[in-house]
């Protein structure tokens, strides 16, 4: 079947994978409000499911909560100052991997639609608009905002039902992390491993990337090939 829908996961695909800055972004950030570091960084891990399926409305608040959660109260201004740290860092983890964008425009350019599926905190789409991502995926679904994380499967129904397409026409692109892959293919979507270097594809989280018996690409151009697209044309 020809394909007519690409769906593409953020980090370890498009993006790297969060990088070992993000230790010295918490540092900083600590710093500022200053907190002890073990036990902020104790609680914020905690908080990491909440923050994907958007139970803070603010990044403020997230990091309100876990003040709450150590009976420390900050001053406006110690909290704002946390929050830029933190989107500073974020949006630098945003950098497209290498032909990330040109391949996505390229699909753009043979009319396929292009989506994708985010399980992230709410910093990553009040940065969207910012990145070079926005004017190249016509339908972006973070998890925050759609309430659902991967690998729930009414998350990947969202995403075609959004994208007006049905799952056997749509193509899923992602690292393989907390078996994304398995529950795409589950509702009909034609899941491909992106393969990753990273030490991250060591890790427990992504224990279906090393397990994965489907379809796999090394780089991104190669979506082109899966599309149909001849890599030598414009």
């Amino acid at each position: 079947m020809k394909f007519e829908t690409i769906v593409f996961d953020l980090f370890g695909t498009l993006v790297n994978h969060f990088p070992s800055s993000a230790d010295q972004m918490h540092h900083e950030m600590i710093a500022v409000l200053e907190v002890p570091y073990e036990e902020f960084n104790r609680l914020w891990s905690r908080t990491t499911d909440m923050r994907v399926i958007g139970a803070f409305e603010t990044v403020e608040a997230s990091i309100e909560h876990v003040l709450s959660e150590m009976n420390v109260e900050a001053r406006a201004e110690q909290i704002e100052k946390a929050v830029e740290i933190r989107m500073a860092y974020i949006k630098e983890a945003l950098r497209p991997k290498a032909h990330a964008i040109s391949t996505l425009n390229r699909l753009k350019r043979y009319r396929y639609k292009t989506g994708l599926l985010s399980n992230c905190s709410l910093e990553i789409p009040l940065l969207w608009p910012e990145t070079d991502f926005s004017a190249a995926i016509d339908t972006p679904i973070f998890s925050c905002l759609a309430r659902l994380k991967k690998p729930d499967e009414r998350i990947y129904h969202l995403a075609c039902e959004q994208l007006g397409t049905k799952p056997e026409s749509c193509l899923y692109i992602a690292d393989g992390e907390d078996h994304e892959l398995a529950a795409a293919a589950r509702i009909g979507l034609q899941s491909v491993l992106i393969r990753s270097s990273s030490e991250e594809s060591l890790s427990e989280l992504r224990r279906e990337a090393k397990e994965w018996q489907g379809p796999a690409i090394s780089t991104l151009p190669e979506v082109l090939t899966l599309a149909g697209i001849e890599t030598g044309r414009s």
